[in-house]
């Protein structure tokens, strides 16, 4: 798909970026309603995420930077600064030791946001309308779901489907392993791994009271 590019005074911007921006403060705007605590540690990850991105560009293009420092300012890391971004979130996340649930609710909500936008922004607006609506209803099925018993086995299936149904609609033109289909699949074993270890850690609990 060709990117589309926009226009804020003299700053352009392509749409991919105007959609993870709307799906940043969206997301956490809904997370400060839901969850204040979740909403903390997604503000901070979107921090640290945009940070190491932005800053990425030292180690992508040293020599660059040494002899023009303020290349800084107006370039970025490019995609491997965007997987070091990722890198630093994920490692922050594990040492925050937030709440798994929380921050599948997060994902989802992000994913949820960005793939509308960028739709809709790109003038597919049935399709995008169609994916909003259909990765709401997963939304809001899976916040049903965190209030019941059970919600361990819940939680990993609807991430499941989710993710496949992601890959399915940004396959409908040709399949190819781009960065945001791959940002999918890394996030959803990462998440996959913090939910069982999760649902351990209350096993073992659970287990040495029952002992006692």
């Amino acid at each position: 798909m060709n990117q589309q590019w926009y226009n804020i005074g003299a700053f352009t911007f392509p749409g991919s970026w105007a959609a993870i921006v709307a799906a940043f403060i969206l997301t956490f705007l809904f997370l400060f309603f839901w969850n204040k605590k979740a909403s903390d540690w997604y503000s901070n990850a979107v921090f640290y995420f945009i940070l190491t991105w932005k800053l990425s560009v030292i180690v992508v293009d040293f020599n660059t930077v040494i002899k023009h420092p303020l290349t800084i300012l107006y370039f970025h890391g490019g995609t491997a600064g965007y997987w070091i971004g990722i890198a630093v979130v994920l490692i922050y996340t594990f040492i925050k030791k937030e709440n798994p649930y929380h921050v599948l609710a997060a994902w989802v909500m992000t994913v949820l946001i960005y793939e509308g936008v960028f739709d809709i922004l790109h003038g597919i607006y049935i399709f995008g309308g169609a994916q909003l609506i259909l990765n709401s209803l997963l939304l809001l099925f899976l916040l049903k779901k965190l209030n019941t018993t059970g919600k361990e086995v819940w939680s990993m299936q609807l991430l499941i489907i989710f993710t496949l149904i992601q890959l399915l609609l940004n396959s409908s033109g040709g399949f190819e392993i781009e960065t945001p289909l791959l940002t999918y699949i890394v996030i959803t074993i990462v998440l996959l791994y913090l939910l069982k270890k999760d649902e351990q850690t209350k096993s073992i609990k659970q287990g040495g009271k029952i002992s006692e």
